[in-house]
């Protein structure tokens, strides 16, 4: 029941080895939140990944935004063309999904202690669809 109830594990590796195992971990966002596990079962929460202040640590993290934002460029461009295709109700479930990426890019990026690494991990507003 509880695993029901955790965000869908994202596609795209962290780049960051578990403390605990050295697996690699896979974010899994959730609302207000973004938790990383391993495939041996450790759960971290960001908070606890980024008191760790690491170099593996910060480019983990450059990594998995940087998918992200293409992951939500791609995103964004898919509802451009079903729009102008005349496809609104498609354009509007890749909006809802680009919108959700963009909060999880938002959320990691403020939640990193760094002031130059989140202003290099600066991401500019959607150039498309207001919130369908």
């Amino acid at each position: 029941m509880v695993d029901s109830l955790r965000g869908k594990d994202s596609v795209y590796r962290s780049g960051l080895p578990c403390p605990r195992c050295g697996r690699s971990l896979l974010p899994v966002p959730a609302e207000r939140s973004i938790t990383f596990h391993c495939k041996s079962g450790h759960e971290l929460q960001l908070p606890d990944l980024l008191s760790a202040q690491s170099s593996t640590l910060r480019g983990g993290l450059e990594t998995l935004l940087t998918e992200w934002r293409l992951h939500r460029q791609t995103l964004f461009e898919i509802v451009e063309v079903a729009t102008r295709n005349g496809h609104l109700r498609v354009a509007e479930i890749f909006q809802r999904h680009a919108n959700t990426l963009e909060r999880r890019i938002h959320l990691l990026q403020s939640s990193y202690p760094s002031p130059d690494l989140k202003t290099s991990m600066t991401v500019p507003d959607s150039p498309l669809l207001p919130n369908l």
